[in-house]
């Protein structure tokens, strides 16, 4: 009775039962008795509009003599902060401490892998650096956590709280928040068959995310159903009050009824005859998938190979480590082998990677990325540098840097020699990519620069100039800096004269833009991303994905390379960027890379570009496409070469 299966349809067995008001089934929802026209807190209630009957029948209990919300003033994020305040407040448990942390991704957007204790949280956590795996406070539109200094001294609270726990206990955390998140769907589609018609969402947060995580844990990882049903109420009771832990323990039992007869709610896997809107539905419920992403797979993947990716999502993810320059994999491996932890060299780039199954969260808690020793990152964003296959002695912009992992492998491949921007919006993100490339030994050659593209492509500053907030003011008061990069190339992009003649001090010889996108293919890592994109989201990210491919052409030098990548595996994003860009920048080819950059021929697709996808290369998904500027026409104006 696990919930996935090789299928992505496993089982949650179950039948609906009658709520009842005794005994141990779920406690009836009524209206609130009122006392001189105030709701008794005791009976506030755990689903939002309804109100819960409490062990106190309506009376006031003694511990929870306090004012309603509503008389206190209090809004959705005030409640939740004191919800938080109050599990604080108690022992941290594996239980308390993966509440917390639900209740943080739920509501917060803070993201799994960090709040989880997952190896690539360890590494932002060490260095902000996220692996590549995540999406950037600014460039990639939407953070790990919130950046303001309130948040940060909050979560400096939390997590020493937390901090308690033992490393056996954090890896549950880890294993509850990951697992939780991944099957909310699914879990979501048993409780709200026992709640009786009521939704998951209309509960309070502190009790429908203490359901998913008991329900979890009663059918996924079958823990004995007594301390789990008693602590989840104890935990209910200890933050709300006594009628929302008699909801949570109403549901739970019937929960634990279900799984001993056999008849716990199950979604349905799809059947022969369903109409293609219903049969994607039906698989995203089983396999805790939005329906959208789904039918969107379907369509572009066909059945098979979206029944592979689904269930590559709900599995556990791997996890890589990029080397530090001279590092040789085969001793590195031999030398984690002593400690316990299993390892070998990339499949892809076995002389820069290795690949880790078991115990790097120790490894990492060790120090080893804030030795430089490694740095954790997947493999398919090292491919994208090797695409780029930047060279010693060149110049080099990296667009949307942040988190920084493929800038620090550009410049180790360029071995210390030439000149790095690294372009983001996010000023502490770069901080943070400074102080990282400041332990790499090639890291000297790393300028950071907190600019927006759009506007940086405007300023036509020299590669390697200092890139502090005065140079960007000077650069921006330029004549030439105030006009459009339309204006600039004369809205005609395939007017170019071609050849190094067309070079100007601010061109740079290589730009990766590695685009804020979806992230659909770092699914299986950043399980909460499922939950936050919408194709409205998609549609957005591919306009700016355009505008900023728009920008990043200016910047190449006649002869130079752009490079175009993402973390998302959407053609939409993808292939269709691909070709509107080469139909509007015509001064642009599409070639497949160099034999001696080193990509293995099951990583490219028959054009030559970077495609990467999770259930067929075990990595993340990633796309890179490989851009030759033939020439371009010198731009008219004087450029601020001395800046």
């Amino acid at each position: 009775m696990h919930l996935g299966t090789a299928s992505g349809q496993g089982a949650i067995f179950a039948t609906q039962r009658h709520c009842g008001t005794h005994g141990n089934r779920l406690v009836a929802l009524r209206q609130p008795v009122h006392h001189g026209g105030q709701t008794p807190p005791a009976c506030r209630p755990a689903v939002r509009g309804l109100h819960v009957a409490s062990a106190f029948g309506g009376r006031r209990a003694p511990q929870q003599q306090q004012q309603s919300k509503v008389e206190r003033g209090l809004g959705e994020s005030d409640e939740l902060q004191m919800w938080m305040d109050r599990l604080m407040r108690l022992q941290p448990t594996t239980r308390s401490v993966a509440l917390l942390q639900l209740l943080r991704i739920e509501e917060e957007g803070a993201y799994a892998g960090l709040v989880g204790g997952s190896p690539g949280a360890a590494a932002v956590a060490a260095d902000d650096l996220d692996g590549e795996g995540g999406l950037s406070s600014s460039s990639r539109g939407g953070g790990a956590i919130g950046a303001d200094a309130g948040f940060r001294d909050r979560q400096g609270t939390r997590n020493s709280w937390s901090a308690e726990l033992e490393p056996r206990h954090a890896r549950m955390v880890t294993e509850l928040v990951s697992g939780t998140t991944r099957w909310r769907r699914r879990l979501d589609y048993t409780l709200a068959a026992l709640l009786k018609g009521h939704s998951v969402a209309s509960l309070d947060a502190p009790v429908r995310n203490a359901l998913r995580l008991a329900l979890y844990e009663l059918v996924e990882l079958q823990n004995a159903q007594h301390g789990v049903v008693n602590s989840y109420v104890d935990l209910v009771k200890g933050i709300m009050h006594i009628g929302a832990g008699n909801l949570t323990n109403g549901v739970l039992r019937n929960v634990t009824r279900g799984l001993k007869e056999g008849s716990l709610p199950q979604p349905q896997p799809p059947t022969k005859g369903m109409s293609p809107e219903a049969a994607a539905e039906a698989l995203a419920i089983g396999a805790s998938h939005p329906t959208w992403l789904v039918a969107a797979w379907l369509k572009q993947y066909g059945p098979a190979a979206t029944m592979a990716l689904l269930k590559y999502n709900n599995s556990r993810p791997r996890y890589s480590l990029r080397l530090a320059p001279g590092t040789d994999a085969e001793a590195f491996c031999r030398k984690l082998a002593e400690n316990q932890v299993r390892a070998e060299p990339s499949r892809y780039l076995p002389s820069e990677y290795v690949t880790v199954d078991t115990g790097l969260q120790s490894l990492l808690r060790e120090g080893l990325v804030q030795r430089g020793e490694a740095q954790v990152q997947d493999e398919a964003a090292g491919l994208v540098v090797a695409l780029l296959d930047p060279q010693p002695g060149e110049s080099l912009l990296d667009a949307c840097a942040a988190p920084g992992g493929k800038t620090l492998f550009a410049a180790a491949r360029m071995r210390g020699q030439g000149t790095i921007t690294a372009l983001d919006l996010s000023a502490s993100r770069l901080e943070a990519l400074r102080r990282a490339a400041e332990r790499q030994p090639d890291g000297r050659m790393v300028k950071v620069c907190a600019s927006d593209l759009r506007r940086f492509a405007t300023l036509r500053i020299r590669p390697g100039a200092a890139m502090d907030a005065s140079t960007l003011a000077l650069a921006a008061a330029a004549p030439a800096a105030r006009r459009s990069i339309g204006e600039r190339d004369g809205g005609s992009p395939g007017g170019d004269s071609g050849g190094a003649a067309g070079r100007q001090p601010w061109h740079y010889d290589r730009v990766l833009l590695d685009a804020p996108c979806s992230g659909t293919g770092v699914l299986a890592k950043r399980a909460d991303m499922r939950w936050r994109r919408t194709p409205a989201m998609v549609a957005e990210l591919a306009a700016l994905q355009s505008e900023l491919l728009n920008a990043a052409a200016v910047l190449v030098a006649p002869g130079g390379l752009l490079v175009y990548s993402t973390c998302s595996i959407e053609a939409q994003e993808n292939q269709d960027q691909l070709a509107a860009f080469l139909k509007r920048h015509p001064e642009y080819a599409l070639e497949p890379p160099s034999p001696s950059a080193g990509l293995p021929p099951q990583c490219l697709s028959p054009d030559g570009c970077l495609r990467m996808l999770p259930h067929q290369h075990g990595t993340d998904g990633a796309f890179a496409a490989r851009l030759r500027r033939q020439g371009a026409a010198v731009e008219a104006g004087e450029p601020t070469a001395a800046v």
